[in-house]
């Protein structure tokens, strides 16, 4: 069953439960145009100008979606925006697709472009971890 939601406000009231209590960590708030909650399938998903905003960094796409059975965000555009919000971590980051979860790794997938500590880095895929700063490329 999928219901269909327009309001961006309700996005708090559905969505925080689930992902406010289960990533608690990384406070993720995410807006859209349209919002769909598949019961069945335990997921939601965002259309439309979405914006995903944590305490670590801000995401801007064209759609995503997040699995609650696996604790994973998947965002994709084109590209994908990310940006640090941390002063201390500063990084860029566009990819046709981000993937994010509970943990501090971010994987930038398909035309990856990454800076960090002004390091420009292209490459088709691109794992980062925003508390240590590693970068692993494919």
């Amino acid at each position: 069953m999928i219901i269909r939601i327009k309001p961006l406000l309700i996005i708090y009231l559905l969505f925080a439960t689930n992902i406010i209590s289960d990533m608690a960590i990384n406070n993720i708030f995410i807006n859209s145009k349209i919002i769909e909650i598949e019961k069945d399938t335990n997921k939601i998903s965002f259309e439309g100008d979405v914006n995903i905003k944590s305490g670590e960094f801000t995401i801007n796409a064209d759609n995503a979606s997040y699995d609650n059975l696996k604790k994973i965000i998947y965002v994709s555009g084109n590209p994908s925006k990310i940006k640090s919000v941390q002063k201390n971590n500063s990084f860029i980051g566009s990819a046709n697709q981000i993937i994010f979860s509970e943990t501090s790794k971010i994987q930038l997938i398909g035309n990856a472009v990454m800076n960090y500590d002004d390091i420009n880095i292209s490459s088709n895929e691109i794992i980062f971890n925003t508390k240590d700063g590693k970068i692993i490329s494919d």
